[in-house]
């Protein structure tokens, strides 16, 4: 019986040329033709390759291109003076690529509140109700405040409370998330008060812990519900149309899941696969008395791209506080020049987790048996075992577009067959 001899496939992400971003911009993406290999950090008069993480790099982590790049050694392709091949068919395919950026904690000056209030008209925060796709005539907000679910309205739903007056606005900097928060991942904490003397004095206070999540609309599986970021249900299409990127934020200290004392709106929080390995709850969406389901209530909702969450719960709207005497050192509060305030403390802050869409070039590059086992390198013998430290993209003429290094050498045999898989950020 014989042996299926094995190929290595390596995958890697290269960094585009100054020049090789420029020529994108104005030609296409299939001038990326070409690949060349390159060993130029072996030294082949010591029989020790460099081992991960002792390659030196070509360009800074922070930098989202590469300078222009030359490949001093490069590898034969074959027995000719050839050190250029045409990459694989097909490596003008562009696809998708969802990076998580991570966790930040927004707090302090990064992250600011305002509230806004529809019947102040001079206001020019008044403005942002349009921004929000929050009801502002009275022919809109009527779906919410006098028509049923059944004639097409809201009223008897969890999103009643989205046609009110008066929302408190929580800003996140942008320099604290990605191109996209992850609509399952948000935990904020606010001060409410509970307590008021005549004048408006403070006489007693708590907090609020508020969470995101999504719809159950029925439509998607709880493992469709871990893939997801945003809310993609037909009732956040209803509310705000199209394009309107969404979670709602909900609180136990306003109505716990089903209106039932033993779930928690806290279960699944920062859990891996949160709703099909650690049941966290969905909003209900209406009370149906036949199958035990009470309608959930919406606190707010977060617009994940924005950067914003809306609070539209009177409780939390009316009673949270800014200034007030009285209280610990962790309620003060500053005022900005926007006329955002923020607190001193972090303490009330707001947890996000994000996201970035990448446009990902894969290009196959295939080091074929019998190829690139030969260099140009000055301190090779005949002997020695080629040591791969570089990869070149180019064009057909032999131009570096992009440029990547792998985090070892790379040994190639004359019989051994490589494929890179080499991603480029578009």
């Amino acid at each position: 019986m014989g042996f299926i001899n094995t190929a290595t496939t390596i995958t890697l992400t290269a960094k585009l040329t100054n020049i090789g971003r420029k020529r994108l911009l104005n030609e296409n993406n299939n001038i990326l033709s070409h690949f060349i290999l390159g060993d130029s950090d072996a030294n082949y008069q010591t029989s020790a390759t460099l081992p991960s993480g002792k390659i030196p790099t070509d360009s800074g982590s922070l930098g989202i291109g590469g300078d222009e790049s030359v490949v001093k050694s490069k590898l034969y392709v074959n027995n000719t003076a050839t050190t250029r091949k045409p990459v694989k068919s097909q490596s003008n395919i562009i696809n998708t690529s969802v990076t998580n950026v991570g966790q930040y904690v927004a707090a302090t000056n990064n992250l600011t509140y305002v509230v806004l209030d529809k019947n102040s008209t001079s206001t020019d925060f008044t403005n942002l109700f349009k921004s929000l796709n929050l009801p502002i005539l009275e022919i809109n907000k009527s779906t919410f405040t006098a028509t049923t679910s059944q004639n097409g309205g809201w009223l008897d739903t969890a999103f009643s409370g989205l046609a009110t007056n008066r929302v408190l606005l929580s800003v996140i900097d942008n320099s604290q998330y990605g191109e996209l928060i992850d609509g399952k991942t948000i935990k904020s904490r606010l001060p409410i008060g509970t307590g008021f003397t005549t004048g408006g004095d403070v006489t007693g206070f708590t907090d609020y812990t508020f969470y995101s999540t999504f719809v159950n609309s029925g439509q998607f599986s709880s493992v469709q519900y871990d893939d997801t970021y945003k809310d993609n249900s037909v009732f956040t299409q209803g509310l705000f149309g199209a394009g309107v990127n969404v979670s709602y934020m909900v609180s136990d200290d306003i109505q716990r899941p089903n209106n039932d004392v033993n779930n928690s709106w806290a279960v699944g929080y920062n859990n891996y696969k949160p709703y099909s390995l650690s049941n966290k709850k969905l909003l209900n969406t209406k009370t149906v008395a036949t199958t035990s389901v009470v309608a959930d209530k919406v606190a707010g909702i977060a617009y994940l791209d924005k950067g914003l969450i809306v609070y539209t719960d009177p409780d939390v709207v009316n009673n949270v506080l800014t200034n007030f005497s009285g209280a610990s050192a962790s309620t003060n509060t500053v005022t900005n020049s926007l006329g955002l305030y923020y607190y001193t403390a972090v303490t009330y802050n707001t947890i996000v987790d994000s996201n970035n869409t990448d446009l990902i070039q894969n290009i196959i590059c295939e080091a074929d048996r019998s190829e690139f086992y030969r260099s140009q390198n000055d301190t090779i013998n005949n002997n020695d075992t080629v040591r791969i430290s570089e990869i070149a993209i180019t064009d057909g003429s032999g131009v570096i577009l992009a440029y990547v290094k792998p985090d070892r050498q790379i040994v190639k045999l004359k019989n051994d067959l490589l494929i890179f898989n080499i991603q480029v950020v578009i």
